[in-house]
């Protein structure tokens, strides 16, 4: 495990780390949420108009890479290759967009043989990607930094069923309006089969940095409905929509 960190904030940074509208010593998709400049998934602030909200949000109106998108239907093939390093503690707290859990410098996952830093882990609901068009409840996104500071983000979708012990204490957090301190597990947090689509995008709030691998997994997460409800309760409509796919090609390997 590594020991020396580059901070990243929300999903709002790319490969390249650009610091502009994130928290100081934090990378960006890091947090793309504490951006200077007012936005919000709704009026004059709202996704469509992002691009023109700032210079540095430029690349939400005019990006050709941008995420999210809508991903074929699961096709089942290999399991994603990932390793948590078992429960990571952080601060869980509100950052207006979004709840936001962000590790302890520590912490890190191995993915595909990688290992790569975990900055933090965030929310949105509805889910931002979409499967043939249609939305989950939610969706969770663990974005993580490798020691250059390129994101990779690993998207894990959401649907009403079963209560979800894992989530337990990041949901402690999400209610307690306060920052508090929580403990993940990412590995715990992820569905038993972790097939997966790859896809090259973006952070999904401004600055909408380009340059991020996304890897979304196919099988869904349950979450109880008291568990749905308590993050639609911090948030709800959250999500940016789903963006052109253009010329690139969504992958089942890494």
């Amino acid at each position: 495990m590594r020991t020396t960190h580059h901070r990243l904030p929300l999903l709002a940074a790319p490969a390249v780390l650009l610091l502009a509208g994130c928290a100081a010593g934090t990378p960006p998709e890091a947090d793309p949420h504490d951006a200077g400049t007012s936005w919000s998934y709704e009026g004059a602030g709202s996704p469509e108009r992002w691009g023109a909200l700032a210079d540095e949000y430029g690349t939400c109106g005019t990006g050709e890479r941008q995420s999210p998108i809508d991903l074929p239907a699961a096709r089942g093939g290999a399991d994603l290759d990932l390793v948590g390093s078992g429960a990571v503690r952080g601060l869980t707290a509100d950052n207006g967009h979004t709840v936001q859990f962000t590790a302890d410098d520590g912490a890190s996952t191995t993915v595909a043989g990688e290992e790569l830093d975990l900055v933090q882990m965030h929310f949105h609901a509805g889910s931002e990607h979409t499967v043939d068009g249609e939305p989950a409840d939610a969706e969770f996104h663990f974005v993580h930094a490798d020691d250059r500071g390129a994101l990779t983000v690993v998207g894990v979708l959401a649907e009403r069923g079963a209560h979800n012990p894992a989530y337990e204490s990041y949901l402690a957090g999400a209610t307690a309006g306060a920052g508090r301190e929580s403990t993940v597990d990412v590995e715990a947090m992820l569905p038993a089969s972790r097939s997966f689509a790859t896809y090259e995008g973006s952070l999904t709030t401004p600055p909408c940095t380009e340059g991020v691998r996304w890897i979304v997994l196919e099988d869904p997460i349950e979450l109880g409905a008291d568990q749905l409800a308590d993050l639609e309760a911090a948030h709800v409509e959250n999500a940016r929509p789903v963006q052109p796919l253009g010329d690139r090609t969504v992958r089942h390997t890494l």
